[in-house]
């Protein structure tokens, strides 16, 4: 099984852009919003052509029903947005992830010029803050030609995260179809070596932002937490994959899940705590920012509005 996606599967995503607009998940990302003196971007790199196959439990009449019932054809693809996140304070800039870049092939590589919509060069971004080193949040981080796409840049990361893609005895237990996924992770450290800072647990990154742990889905997986004053954000990386099969089945894991046990361990941990504490929630995989619901041992999405007023003036 491949884990890439192949060029069919592509335009076979965006032939379901009809039904992602039907079934209320947005073709481009919602617009930036404030979190107190922050402002957070969403900036859209493509569409993932997400098949049933790649979240296994759901390939099966109980998964076909979920597609359907959100208006997408009930054998896949679900067009899953790929984003990375532009973090602003008065003139700083932060990324948050890099999107795929060229690796994954065509119909993604938009983050640079999301980042040119915003009045923002390549070469203002003095940090970016990863998730994890998979290729569709790390690939961004390249050009064509393997090297530095942001010049100034220095990259922050778990410890845990760089330890697992750099040890070659994990790429050699790892199944053949996420070599590619090594290889892009190892350039990535090298084309940023000397740049690279590798940090533990819950790690200030910025005043009021701070890495939350959420390991299974990689060893090093990480959520950004925001908090200013009164408002909190939680931006939280590959916790859900698929909002429509995901979310009433948060034990159903993708086929990159490190740690397939831990992985849903922490989805239920953190969807639990964001249901709790009424968090405001973003994803690298969610169309837009929201709030969840628990609804048994299920749980909901709930869209968050954004008013005229929460969006920062230009």
């Amino acid at each position: 099984m491949s884990f890439l996606p192949s060029r069919r599967s592509v335009l076979a995503a965006g032939a379901c852009l009809p039904f992602l607009r039907t079934a209320g998940a947005k073709a481009t990302p919602s617009s930036a919003y404030r979190v107190g003196a922050y402002t957070v971007t969403p900036l859209r790199d493509g569409l993932f052509p997400l098949q049933p196959s790649m979240i296994p439990a759901a390939d099966n009449e109980a998964g076909r029903v979920l597609l359907t019932r959100a208006g997408l054809p009930p054998g896949g693809p679900s067009p899953e947005p790929v984003n990375a996140f532009l973090i602003r304070r008065d003139e700083r800039f932060w990324l948050l992830d890099a999107g795929c870049g060229t690796v994954l092939g065509p119909g993604f590589d938009r983050v640079t010029t999301a980042l040119r919509a915003e009045g923002v060069r390549p070469d203002q971004i003095g940090t970016v803050w990863l998730t994890h080193l998979h290729a569709d949040h790390a690939g961004g981080l390249l050009t064509q030609d393997g090297r530095a796409r942001f010049s100034d840049a220095e990259v922050v990361l778990q410890e845990r995260e760089v330890a697992y893609w750099s040890d070659a005895g994990a790429r050699a237990r790892a199944p053949a179809a996420m070599t590619p996924f090594f290889d892009t992770a190892q350039a990535v450290l090298a084309a940023y070596a000397g740049r690279t800072r590798r940090v533990t647990g819950q790690a200030q990154l910025a005043p009021g932002i701070s890495f939350l742990p959420l390991p299974g889905h990689t060893p090093g997986h990480a959520g950004l937490l925001i908090e200013d004053g009164s408002e909190r954000l939680l931006i939280w990386g590959d916790i859900i994959h698929s909002r429509v099969l995901q979310m009433p089945h948060p034990d159903w894991t993708v086929i990159w899940d490190a740690d397939p046990a831990e992985a849903v361990a922490t989805r239920r941990h953190i969807l639990d705590r964001a249901a709790v504490e009424g968090l405001d929630v973003a994803g690298m995989h969610l169309s837009s920012r929201g709030r969840i619901i628990r609804d048994g041992s299920s749980y909901r999405w709930e869209e968050r509005e954004v008013a005229g007023a929460d969006s920062p003036p230009r």
